[in-house]
Parts: C-alpha cells; structure tokens; sequence
C-alpha cells in the first residue's frame, strides 16, 4: 500500500513534467501523420503511386506495383516492367527472401510481369514471370491458361494465336478458350 501511495505522491509532484512530455510525443505523432500523409496517402489518392513508392512512407512495393500497373494501361510498357521489378525488390529483404505474407503481392507482380513482357512479345520472359507467378499461388487459373498460352505459342514458333493473355485482374479476352 506504501508503494502505491509513493507513486501516486511522485506523479502529483511532476504532474507539470509528465504533461510537457505528453504534449511533446502528441506534437510528434501528429507531424509524423502529416508527414505520412503528404509522403504516401495523399499521392496513392490521386494516382502519382511513383510519388508515393519515393516518399519513403507506406507499403512501397505496393506504390511500385500500382505505379506498374498504370504504366502497363497506360501501354508503357518500358516504364511498366522497370516499377514492377522495383516492386519486386522492395518486398525482398536485404538477403533475397520473401516474407510469406508477401507471397500473394507477389505472385501479382510476376503475374502482370508476365502480361508486360507478352505485350513486348517476349514469349520465354512471359512465360518464366507466369511460372514464378505460379510458385507462388499455385491456385491462380489465369497465370496457368497464360503459362499453357504461352507453352503453345512458343511451340508454334511465337507465330501467335487466337489466344491473349488474361490482364491482371482477369479483363483479358482468354481467345475463347478456356484455362485448366
């Protein structure tokens, strides 16, 4: 009960200290939001993902990976593959390995990867983006109907096909055909 009594009596008597320092921490908290929001949240918003991925702040592989996405739209697909790899990269660690909650990010990004590299008509690096892609979520149907895609354009010769490629998000024509 002693105890209890002499920290109440240290607290009152330092009561004006523990309010300075609990405005000083709430001071910060706030700029560092504000900071946040003007570094990633702001600039997701309105679409500049490049901004964002730069900003320091936030989920930078995912920046990147919209940033990528926008691009590949956007028929860039110089600028698409260069986001999407940075994407990549920012969901290793230093040593190369990928944390199993980023196994899902991805397999998207060698999923739209995959989708990049066909538009450029680079059937081998399409077809290896979708076999990662699968090595990672082995339960994506259309990185496999792309990977069969791609298997029989590469056995016919890249001649094409009535096929194309399923685009991230599944909004792509399939060719008629259907996937495994």
């Amino acid at each position: 009960m002693k105890l209890v009594q002499n920290v109440k009596t240290y607290v009152w008597e330092r009561r004006k200290t523990f309010a300075v320092w609990v405005a000083i921490v709430s001071v910060m908290l706030a700029l560092w939001g504000s900071w946040r929001m003007l570094a990633y949240s702001l600039p997701m918003q309105v679409g500049d993902y490049a901004r964002a991925a730069e900003g320091g702040a936030g989920n930078r592989a995912n920046a990147y990976y919209d940033a990528g996405l926008l691009a590949y739209q956007n028929e860039d697909y110089k600028q698409a593959k260069e986001l999407l790899i940075k994407a990549q990269s920012a969901l290793t660690s230093s040593q190369g390995n990928l944390p199993p909650e980023a196994k899902p990010l991805a397999a998207k990004i060698q999923f739209a990867l995959g989708n990049n590299y066909f538009r450029q008509k680079q059937l081998k690096p399409a077809a290896e983006a979708y076999r990662q892609s699968l090595r990672l979520d082995p339960e994506n149907l259309e990185a496999k109907y792309n990977l069969e895609l791609m298997q029989q354009l590469l056995s016919e010769g890249g001649a094409g096909g009535p096929g194309q490629p399923k685009d991230p998000g599944g909004n792509g024509s399939g060719g008629g055909k259907k996937g495994i």
